[in-house]
């Protein structure tokens, strides 16, 4: 007969005596084996899903980066975009700023054209056509430009003859400026301040008109007020006229 498992002992009986066999049995061993066995089947779990989880949430990761620099490329584009309109508008609004500044220049270069054109015309009616109290000897203008510095100035005096028949007029003409030194009335003749001029009177010749023009230099301490013309003709026939002109320059 077989000896039973059960943890007591089990006596053969027969013609021979045989050793008792005692199998003894360790409950708690084999509970710390499924014990053992169950946390390595659980850590393997976690372990696999942990994986699991640790790639969705990589790719997860990786879309919304690359989504992330989609949309960053977009608003570069869109602000080089931006840039770009922002500065054709400024450009464009420069553009439109210089377009109007040259159609006023041009507008005011055409009046002062014209004005020229109308001074000329009055100009010359009055030498073809004078009257009988315009007759003669005649100081059209005195035009006064400012120069390279405050106290340097270009002037130009224009004389003309007044007359039904023109002939060959002869004469000179005078000019000073008055001011004022320290409060002081004071007169400089032209020739003192123009190095165009030779003398204190100036040599006319001529038939219709005739331009002294030159660049003239004032004294540091001199406040110039106006300027005095004096011309005198002795052919063909004598006369005086004289003038005042404000001191006025133009730029």
């Amino acid at each position: 007969m077989l000896p039973e498992l059960g943890g007591t002992a089990v006596t053969v009986v027969g013609s021979e005596q045989y050793r008792s066999v005692v199998v003894k049995v360790q409950p708690v061993k084999r509970l710390r084996a499924a014990l053992v066995l169950a946390l390595l089947v659980v850590a393997a779990t976690a372990y696999w899903l942990g994986g699991l989880a640790m790639v969705a949430d990589y790719k997860q990761l990786r879309v919304e980066r690359d989504h992330a620099v989609l949309q960053l490329a977009e608003l570069e584009l869109k602000r080089r975009g931006d840039s770009q309109n922002l500065t054709n508008s400024v450009v464009g609004a420069e553009i439109d700023r210089q377009a109007l500044e040259d159609v006023r220049a041009t507008v005011r270069e055409h009046r002062q054209t014209i004005a020229e054109r109308n001074e000329e015309i009055s100009f010359y009616k009055g030498l073809m056509s004078p009257t009988d109290l315009e007759r003669g000897l005649g100081i059209r203008s005195w035009e006064l430009y400012n120069g390279l510095d405050p106290q340097r100035f270009q002037f130009k005096l224009i004389l003309q003859q007044l007359a039904v028949k023109h002939l060959l007029l002869r004469g000179t003409v005078t000019v000073e400026l008055v001011g004022t030194v320290a409060g002081v009335v004071t007169k400089l003749p032209l020739h003192s301040l123009s190095p165009q001029i030779d003398g204190p009177q100036i040599d006319l010749r001529f038939k219709y008109f005739q331009y002294v023009e030159g660049e003239l230099e004032l004294p540091a301490d001199f406040v110039p007020e106006r300027v005095d013309i004096v011309a005198r003709a002795s052919k063909p026939k004598k006369v005086q006229v004289e003038k005042q002109f404000p001191w006025l320059s133009q730029h």
